[in-house]
C-alpha cells in the first residue's frame, strides 16, 4: 500500500452531514473506528456540520486506482471512471453482512445507476470465494448490477481491507468522500450517493 495513502487513511477523517445523517470516516477495516454509526438518530450541530466540511475539505485523499476484470474477462480500472462519481462496494457471496445490504443495494442501483457508477467488486481469493460462486450467487438472486472480480486481489491490496462488507463514496474527482465498513441500508447509501453528487 502507497504510504502516503496509508498514512492519510490512518489520520484522515472525512465528514458529512445530509439530511441528519453523518458520515465518518478514519480508517479501513479492522483499523476503522468510526466516531458514530451510519447513520446517528440525530443531527450534529451547525458548528459540527462546518467543521466536518473544513475537515473533509483539507484531507482530501486519492482513491487509489486498481484493476478488476467483469465477467467476461475484460480488465477494468477504477480510473476508467474518473469524472464520475463512485459507489465502491467490497462483497463475496460466503459473506453474511454483504447478503443483508445487497437487496437493497441492488434496488438503489435500478434507481441511480444513471447518476453514479457503481462498482461492486467481488473479493476474489481463489479458494473461499471464486469468481463461478460469485457468478452464481448473483443470478441465483437475481441481481443485476455491475460485478467485478478481484482475481489478483490487487482492490482489496490496495484499500487494505481485512474484513467485508466495505463501502466507498468516491467523488467525480477522484477523491473519497466517505466510507462505511459492514452493511449499509438503502437509505445511508441513498446519502452517500447524495455526497458525491453534490461534490462534498
Amino acid at each position: 500500500m502507497n504510504r502516503a495513502w496509508k498514512t492519510a487513511l490512518l489520520t484522515a477523517a472525512f465528514a458529512a452531514v445530509l439530511g441528519g445523517a453523518y458520515f465518518a470516516y478514519t480508517g479501513l477495516s479492522a483499523r476503522y473506528r468510526p466516531e458514530s454509526d451510519l447513520p446517528v438518530s440525530s443531527a450534529p450541530t451547525s458548528s459540527q456540520s462546518a467543521a466536518g466540511a473544513s475537515q473533509a475539505a483539507s484531507s482530501a485523499v486519492e482513491a487509489p486506482d486498481f484493476t478488476v476484470y467483469d465477467a467476461d474477462s475484460n480488465a477494468v480500472h477504477l480510473s476508467d471512471f474518473k469524472g464520475k462519481p463512485v459507489v465502491l462496494n467490497f462483497w463475496a457471496s460466503w459473506c453474511y453482512y454483504c447478503k443483508q445490504e445487497m437487496p437493497e443495494f441492488n434496488q438503489v442501483y435500478g434507481e441511480e445507476k444513471d447518476r453514479v457508477q457503481f462498482l461492486f467488486v467481488n473479493w476474489t481469493d481463489g479458494r473461499q470465494e471464486t469468481q463461478e460462486k460469485g457468478e452464481a450467487f448473483l443470478k441465483q438472486n437475481g441481481y443485476d448490477f455491475p460485478a467485478y472480480y478481484d482475481l489478483n486481489q490487487e482492490a482489496v491490496s490496495a484499500y487494505g481491507l481485512t474484513g467485508i462488507p466495505a463501502t466507498f463514496f468516491i467523488r467525480a474527482d477522484g477523491t473519497v468522500a466517505a466510507g462505511s465498513p459492514g452493511a449499509m441500508d438503502g437509505d445511508a447509501l441513498k446519502k452517500g450517493i447524495e455526497l458525491i453528487l453534490s461534490g462534498s
